[in-house]
Formats: C-alpha cells, structure tokens, sequence
C-alpha cells in the first residue's frame, strides 16, 4: 500500500476532497495515517478502496480515545461514474456518488500505540470486495454477520456488524453526488439476536450509552443481557414489531404425508438456532400483521396471521404457507423448543415441528459446539 492517493492528476479527484472537507471539520489540521493502494482495482489490483485514513480521536463526545478509520472508494472520487447509471443527469443532491457511501470505523486505542492496527485495513477492504463483486450496497440499519471473530483468530465475541450513520461525519454532496458515512460498529450475536426482534437502529441507540460513539472494542462483554438494553429493545418490539422479514437457516426441510382417507400431515424440520431465532421474531411479526418468512437452500416456509385458527396450504412443491391466529401463536410458541425433538402443538395435528442440534463451524470447517441436544435446558 501507498501512503498518497492512486491518482496523477490531483485536480480530477474532486471526490475525494469532498470526503476530506467533512474529516477537516472533525479533526482540524490533524495529518492522518493514511494507507493507499499501490495497484488501482480498475486495472487488476485486489483492493478495490483507493485508500483508507485513520484519524487519532482523544475521546469526543465521552467515548475512549480510538483510532477513526475512513474509506476512500466505495463513492466516486474521480468522477469515472458521473454518467453511468440511473441516477445520471440528476442535480448533485439527488444522485448518489458511486456506491453512494463511505465507511468508518472506531477501534479503541490501546495502551501507548502510536500508529493503529492495520487489520482493520484488510477487514474493510473485504467488505468492499463483497459489494464491488455483488453490488449490493449497505444503508444505516443494516446488518452483516463477519462468519467468525472480526479480527480473524481473535478471542472475542464480536462476530457480527451493524451499520449506522457515523455520529460525526454528516453527508456530504461532491460534484460527482451525494456520499453517506456509514459507521460499522462490531457486535455480538446476543446482541444482533435483540436488534432482530426490534430494528438495528433501536438497538444500536440502546448500546450507545454503554459505547458512546459506538467504539468498537473486541475485548468487551455481550451487553445484551443488561436491563437497560432488554427494557428498551422490549418496549420498541412492543410498540413497532420487528423490522426482520426473513430468516435464513442451512437446515429447513418439508415432507409431506398423505394417506387414503386422511389428512395430510407435514413435517418440518428445522436447526435449532433457526428455531430460537424463529421463536423470538414471532411474536414481533405475525400480531403486528407482519408476515415472516423462514428461507432455506431448497424450502421456504412463511408465516402469516390469521384471525382465528391454523390452516397451511402449499404454495408451490417447496413452500409452506402456514397461518396462525393469536391462540395458536400462543401454543406454538409454548410448545416447540429449540432442543432436538418432533414437537406437536395441541389441537394442531396435522403438522409436526422437527428440530434438529445446530453444528456450530469455525472456518475451516471443524465443529467447535452443537447448540439444541435433547438433554439441553
């Protein structure tokens, strides 16, 4: 990596001058640390950021001193984009620049560290190959799981992100569109589990007293288990149902049965961290007349509410349309568990709920814990 912008004409990056205008309102003249990239992506390099500038925060707004990472790349710097897409012969305001986004990030300072840790480097710079090679971009409230430890190979219960916008770098509109700062902020899967039966939003702004500018420290506690954060994640599922629409698990099965003069009866089958993540979305979902969707490799299964009763109908071969009303909700929820068993709801026969332990993987593939044994409590 380089330590000045992949360009050779300084006047043409007019993009990054916008981004570097919002930093100069925070940090004044402070010279960041900057890291750029030797081989530009557009001509066969690996990292699709141009750059990336850490900044040296003492701890504004009650935070911890920590180190403030911004990405140069994900909008348009140069003004190679101006008249593709969409969004092309819109005024500035109106149209995104590029991918429309930066991204930050806060990591504590620690002890006497003069320059910061550079595995956040490669960190955003793989979050920037899943969008340049997908497309698909991220917005404030957003989640996005790591598959693992944030900092690979560290002991830590940070394993997931949120998106939220940066605290102190407001958009800004380049000559080339409109750029968001989105701050990624490390979470647990505790913590992620509550966000689910709210909205990520909500539940960043409970954490935030606990982490103020939303700092990520890897070596810190889950925080979902504090009553601050169950009571106010409790209130606003209450009051708005939660944002989560659909749930993705690896183990989602249906097998029909039918026999001469008998009605049919289904078995679904699901993993037991699909199970516990479907029983606590339910109750945000169906009685705020909200459908939910559960997705699998080769099954869908949807959830929709009912007035009154239980009914499933087949959507197609392989999607299971199942309606609940309030009562039956009620008796779903209290009967199935997620322990490995065939669970069969009162008065709701016709449809056995199978769920099976989840195998818990670390990247190379080796079971490390199996969640939902029979024997579990």
């Amino acid at each position: 990596m380089t330590d000045s912008p992949d360009t050779d004409d300084a006047d043409s990056a007019l993009g990054w001058d916008a981004i570097d205008m919002v930093a100069v309102k925070v940090y004044g003249a402070q010279e960041p640390q900057h890291y750029g990239t030797a081989i530009s992506y557009r001509l066969g390099g690996n990292d699709p950021l141009q750059g990336i500038s850490v900044y040296r925060n003492a701890g504004d707004s009650g935070s911890q001193p920590h180190w403030h990472y911004l990405t140069y790349g994900f909008s348009d710097l140069y003004g190679e984009d101006e008249e593709d897409g969409d969004d092309a012969g819109d005024s500035n305001e109106d149209r995104r620049s590029g991918y429309g986004f930066e991204l930050t990030f806060r990591l504590p300072i620690e002890g006497a560290e003069t320059t910061p840790p550079t595995w956040p480097l490669n960190f955003l710079q793989n979050i920037a190959r899943y969008v340049f090679q997908s497309g698909n971009v991220f917005a404030a409230g957003h989640w996005m799981t790591a598959n693992g430890p944030i900092k690979a190979g560290a002991d830590t219960q940070i394993t997931e992100m949120g998106f939220v916008a940066d605290p102190q770098f407001p958009a800004t509109v380049s000559p080339y569109g409109r750029i968001e700062f989105l701050q990624i902020v490390g979470i647990t899967a505790g913590e992620l589990a509550e966000g689910k039966r709210w909205n990520l939003r909500g539940l960043l702004s409970a954490l935030e007293p606990q982490m103020p500018l939303w700092v990520t420290d890897i070596h810190r506690a889950s925080l979902h288990t504090l009553p601050a954060v169950k009571a106010a994640v409790d209130q606003g599922a209450g009051k708005d149902g939660s944002n989560t629409g659909v749930l993705y698990g690896s183990v989602l099965k249906l097998q029909s049965e039918k026999k001469l003069l008998r009605a049919e009866k289904v078995t679904v089958t699901m993993g037991a961290l699909l199970v516990r993540d479907l029983l606590g979305l339910l109750p945000g979902r169906l009685p705020h007349d909200k459908d939910l969707s559960v997705a699998g490799d080769d099954f869908s299964l949807i959830f929709e509410p009912a007035d009154a009763g239980c009914a499933f109908e087949w959507e197609d071969s392989q999607t299971l349309l199942v309606r609940f009303g309030p009562r039956e909700l009620q008796a779903f929820l209290d009967t199935v568990k997620p322990r490995g068993a065939d669970y069969v709801v009162p008065g709701l026969n016709h449809l056995i709920w199978r769920v099976e332990p989840s195998q818990i993987k670390d990247q190379d593939g080796r079971v490390q814990e199996v969640f939902g044994e029979p024997g579990d409590a």
